[in-house]
């Protein structure tokens, strides 16, 4: 028998990478796993949803947290056609959870019960020097703590026991500047340049080896409004991930859709695979 959190590396991006690429030796153990709970012949998308519906009762990771996330927020409160999300968002030296971009960029830290808060106050600090809203998202077992650390600035969310997601304090909307030392070197070198067409019109015709002092010098003296306006514009378009793709996973794939990087060749593949219908009967055969 395989443990919760043996189980919930399904959800894995080395699993799921496997899966695109055609690869079903574990996602059968987990099948075979949960063989008592499922029909004799089923869908190879029924293993994500039995295993997603254990792991919400019995251990809620990181991946579940920011999974519920994009779920009740980017789908439920926003749209993909208006909203995106992205995930691991370097910031100095640390790396956002969970960002949502619509009008405003808002930043979603996880501290699931599994996690200490060792690192939280410098983390939340270096998210408050480039994102409009900043939230920490947690278990009813760390709001208290967290609430007495007075962080100031910041957000909490409670994920409930219902898994739903509950404003305990609601986040205020940045009314300092951006940081834009924080932000350029958290940007690839076509969004930067893409940011300092948009505010000034062009960017400095320079070799490829002076355009970051240049662009970062830009960027210190353009107007605050704008830089906040135009990096989460910017943000919104280059890191979107296939709407189409993403409205063809289970609910439980979600963020392994925006957050893990595959091509369009694996999502083809992981899309194919999650419709194959199996049986009990050839859980200890091959798909292919």
């Amino acid at each position: 028998m395989l443990t919760h959190q043996e189980l919930s590396r399904l959800f894995s991006s080395k699993r799921i990478t496997e899966i695109s690429l055609g690869d079903t030796n574990f996602l059968r153990k987990v099948a075979q796993h949960y063989a008592t709970h499922l029909s004799i012949e089923f869908f190879v998308k029924d293993v994500f949803e039995i295993c997603y519906k254990d792991l919400q009762k019995n251990y809620r990771s990181e991946y579940f947290f920011k999974n519920t996330v994009v779920n009740k927020i980017l789908i439920g409160k926003h749209s993909l056609n208006t909203a995106t999300a992205l995930s691991e968002f370097r910031v100095s030296k640390s790396k956002a959870d969970c960002i949502i971009i619509n009008g405003h960029s808002t930043c979603y830290e996880i501290k699931s019960e599994l996690d200490n808060f060792d690192r939280l106050e410098k983390q939340l600090e270096h998210y408050k020097k480039i994102f409009d809203r900043v939230y920490v998202v947690t278990e009813a077992s760390h709001i208290k703590k967290l609430l007495q650390m007075n962080i100031i600035d910041i957000g909490i969310m409670e994920l409930t026991q219902k898994n739903t997601l509950r404003i305990v304090k609601e986040a205020p909307l940045a009314a300092h500047e951006i940081d834009a030392r924080t932000l350029i070197r958290s940007l690839r070198v076509g969004e930067y340049t893409e940011i300092i067409r948009s505010i000034y019109g062009e960017v400095p015709d320079l070799p490829n080896t002076e355009i970051f002092d240049a662009c970062e010098e830009l960027l210190i003296k353009a107007p605050p409004f704008d830089v906040r306006q135009t990096f989460s514009k910017v943000i919104k378009k280059t890191r979107k991930a296939d709407s189409s793709f993403l409205r063809s996973l289970p609910k439980s794939l979600l963020m392994a859709g925006i957050e893990y990087k595959l091509t369009k060749v694996q999502q083809q593949k992981l899309l194919s695979i999650l419709n194959i219908k199996l049986s009990k009967d050839t859980l200890c055969t091959t798909l292919y």
